[in-house]
């Protein structure tokens, strides 16, 4: 036990804490179980919506389904990844899983959205703010880092350890920390009383520290965690998350989180095609902004040009690009950087 607990007074009872979360799990995983998974979060990265401010939050709690908007062609994505890139002939229903501070009576109207766009899940985790509040503990409102790893590593626990994961996020509450902590949680590098320092350094209550350091414990550990797309929202430079290294990928649209989607192979050639389309026939965007986003990722190395090249002919023959616009690369299939297996979490925010 950490100094901190020891001069707090508190001690480990298994089962007398529990972060107030309300949450839904709905697939059974067979032994041996592989494949992807999905972690998404809900606000402002599957659905464009304002729960930052007083008004917002209120307008976001009386939207009917209806009224409720996904970012960018998002349900295209999630419908994708869904399906996967299986070979011929066989058909794929990847795990896809919410994780969302939103409350928990939103959950009626979030699934009939989700029943609209066609996206399925196989649970949603909301944070019981009212509980909260019930209790006055109104400081945590809005500290999620806590909240959100007692909901991953929860689900975590429930699954094969042969189950690689893909976390979703965005840049407007603390998803690339969180996703990172998590990814160190999970591969063994951050537990135990380093992990509940990490914790308290970041602005988590002592019990709810320690309720993590609980739920990590005696998990097995291996790197399981492939990426982590957090979508830019703010206008913050890309450079910002060079920190956390080739693992998280800083995307400003859907279309350049389906592209190296598709570089890692987990969606199909046709899948990019798809949310191209979608940009542009209900989003709006022109051509030049399809081609800047496209090039963008590669550019910045998440992507490679070969990957591009295999799906040019189907987006010049959909007039998604300019057909006058050829791409021929003679480069091979290339590399693309992976994690070393060191810190994902920069080092600014653990507690070694």
């Amino acid at each position: 036990m950490s100094l901190i607990s020891k001069v707090l007074g508190l001690r480990r009872h298994a089962g007398s804490y529990a972060f107030p979360l309300d949450r839904s799990q709905q697939r059974d995983f067979a032994g041996g179980y592989e494949g992807d998974l999905f972690y998404w979060d809900i606000d402002k990265t599957y659905l464009d919506t304002d729960h930052e401010s007083v008004l917002g939050l209120v307008a976001v709690t009386w939207e009917m389904a209806v009224d409720k908007r996904e970012v960018a062609a998002t349900d295209v994505l999630l419908r994708a990844l869904r399906r996967g890139a299986p070979a011929s002939g066989e058909i794929w229903s990847n795990p896809i899983y919410f994780v969302s501070a939103s409350p928990p009576q939103l959950r009626t109207v979030i699934e009939r959205k989700m029943l609209m766009d066609g996206v399925e899940f196989d649970g949603i985790t909301f944070k019981d703010q009212l509980a909260l509040i019930r209790v006055g503990k109104m400081n945590r409102l809005r500290a999620h880092v806590a909240y959100k790893l007692s909901a991953l590593l929860l689900y975590r626990r429930e699954l094969p350890w042969t189950v690689r994961e893909t976390l979703f996020g965005d840049d407007s509450e603390s998803d690339a920390l969180i996703y990172g902590l998590y990814a160190d949680i999970v591969a063994g590098r951050l537990r135990g009383d380093v992990l509940e320092a990490t914790l308290r350094k970041n602005g988590a209550l002592p019990e709810d520290a320690l309720y993590v350091t609980d739920l990590a414990a005696g998990m097995p550990s291996e790197e399981l965690v492939d990426r982590i797309y957090i979508h830019l929202t703010r206008g913050r430079p890309k450079h910002t998350y060079a920190r956390w290294g080739s693992i998280l990928v800083p995307h400003e649209d859907t279309l350049q989180a389906a592209v190296t989607l598709l570089d890692e192979g987990k969606i199909r050639p046709g899948a990019l095609v798809e949310v191209t389309r979608a940009m542009i026939e209900r989003h709006d965007r022109g051509s030049a902004e399809v081609l800047r986003s496209l090039f963008d990722v590669v550019d910045r190395g998440y992507a490679r040009l070969s990957t591009l090249e295999r799906v040019w002919d189907l987006l010049r023959a959909e007039r998604l690009v300019p057909e006058s616009l050829s791409l021929r690369t003679s480069e091979g299939p290339g590399e693309v950087a992976r994690h070393d297996g060191d810190f994902v979490t920069p080092i600014r925010y653990l507690a070694l």
